[in-house]
């Protein structure tokens, strides 16, 4: 029998509960009990669907708040389980919504453990979870992680490095590169959509608030343009999309408005390639749409393409190579699509799955390879991905992060991934960065 969400944990579990909370590993876990490492992970599977927690860290917190473990064992708590695993939320009902924790049966510990367990919570930087407000009705529902999943090691995490974070956490924004600086516009916070800009420069590692779009949206894309970032439609607090597009002249720190969408929409797919912006699906406010824009700012309009053949949110887009590929999505589940668009023949073809569904990734485009970050509605994702167009086939890259880390922000400068924000049981403020591009070429200039 699969295990069900609020079900009282076993004594077996409960075990298994205390030495996660000492910090062994799973491989430890099975010496100490005398178990196989598979029936560790087979136990910790049960424990994360039972409790709803989502790290081994959050299940040590609520092993000691509930009492499972003695107050000696609750020290361990920040050299343990929170070097084993960053975080890894289970998603939640609404797309980001909140939900209780059905636990009443055992007593709290002692006034001091609760102290503790204030600072440790402070200390670490890990999300609160279960906070947050639906927007769009995605119909998510609380899944139960595979074995791998919970288990899984963040292979490669090395290469990314965590940067100063933003000021305001939040997902489903809209994130673009330009003059040396990161733009984080928009956005879904715990309050709602916002307006907020935050800008920040790369070389001295400060962020600073910039001019707010006239807007409050989330759901949004951002792509740059010549000296410009474009920024179109949207949803408002209500999940309801607009069409309203807006484009932010860097050297003016200003916002100027353009023609609108041909519809409402929000939670599409937005690239650039030869000067012109491309929109592909996306929610228009009653279901995910399979359709193609482009619009061309010489000409302030957009025109509508052939459609790819599926219909979805929340899905990404990049160019390369001449083409324009359009990844993965959300139709009600997480999609693991991937289509091939050729501008000059306005013609779609199939593209190699990615190698897990994900929806609210982030797409970019850097040498010869595509990079996937991020997705997870029905997923635990322990691994990013990378496509190589030649051999048509995606491989694991590493993540920060194991677990949900869905509709963040994403962009390429100078040869280096940047990855802002998103949902992880909470909306996070975080900021990574992965080269992605080992070298620069420098072309040397001969003087007269």
């Amino acid at each position: 029998m699969p295990a069900e969400y609020g079900e009282p944990l076993s004594e077996r579990e409960l075990e298994v509960v205390a030495l996660v909370v000492e910090g062994l590993t799973n491989r430890e876990i099975a010496m100490r009990l005398y178990l196989s490492p598979n029936t560790v992970k087979v136990h910790l599977r049960h424990i994360f669907a039972k409790t709803g927690v989502a790290s081994r860290t959050e299940l040590s917190i609520l092993a000691v708040r509930e009492g499972w473990v003695r107050l000696h064992d609750a020290a361990s708590l920040e050299g343990g389980a929170a070097a084993q695993e960053e975080a890894a939320p289970t998603p939640v009902a609404g797309p980001e919504a909140e939900a209780p924790v059905p636990f009443t049966g055992r007593e709290r510990l002692a006034a001091v453990v609760g102290l503790l367990l204030a600072l440790l919570i402070l200390l670490l930087p890990f999300p609160a979870a279960r906070r947050g407000s639906a927007s769009l009705p995605a119909g998510e529902g609380i899944v139960e992680p595979s074995q791998a999943e919970v288990v899984g090691e963040r292979a490669g995490a090395t290469d990314w490095e965590e940067l100063p974070p933003m000021a305001v956490r939040r997902a489903r924004l809209g994130l673009a590169a330009q003059a040396g600086k990161l733009f984080a516009i928009g956005g879904m916070t715990a309050e709602g959509p916002t307006a907020r800009m935050e800008v920040y420069e790369i070389e001295t590692g400060r962020w600073q608030e910039g001019v707010p779009r006239p807007l409050a949206a989330a759901n949004i894309g951002a792509v740059v343009l010549g000296d410009a970032i474009y920024v179109p439609g949207g949803c408002d607090g209500q999940g309801r999309p607009l069409a309203e597009t807006h484009r932010y002249l860097v050297a003016e720190e200003r916002w100027e408005s353009l023609p609108p969408l041909p519809m409402p929409l929000c939670a599409y797919a937005l690239t650039t390639y030869q000067g012109r912006l491309y929109l592909f699906g996306g929610w228009d406010g009653a279901r995910y749409r399979a359709l193609a824009y482009r619009y061309d700012p010489d000409e302030a309009r957009w025109v509508a393409l052939a459609p790819p053949a599926v219909a979805r949110g929340f899905g990404a887009a990049a160019a390369l190579e001449g083409n324009l590929y359009y990844v993965g999505g959300y139709d009600g589940h997480e999609l693991d699509s991937c289509e091939r668009y050729d501008p000059a023949a306005d013609r779609w073809t199939r593209c190699a799955s990615l190698l897990l569904p994900r929806g609210g990734l982030g797409l970019v485009a850097a040498g010869t390879s595509i990079y996937a970050v991020g997705g997870g509605w029905e997923n635990y994702l322990g691994f990013n991905e990378r496509y190589n167009a030649d051999e048509d086939r995606w491989t694991v890259i590493g993540s920060p992060m194991l677990g949900v880390w869905r509709n963040l922000g994403v962009t390429l400068w100078e040869g280096s991934l940047y990855a802002a924000g998103g949902w992880s049981g909470d909306y996070l403020n975080r900021l990574y960065t992965m080269p992605v591009l080992p070298f620069h070429i420098f072309i040397p200039v001969s003087m007269p």
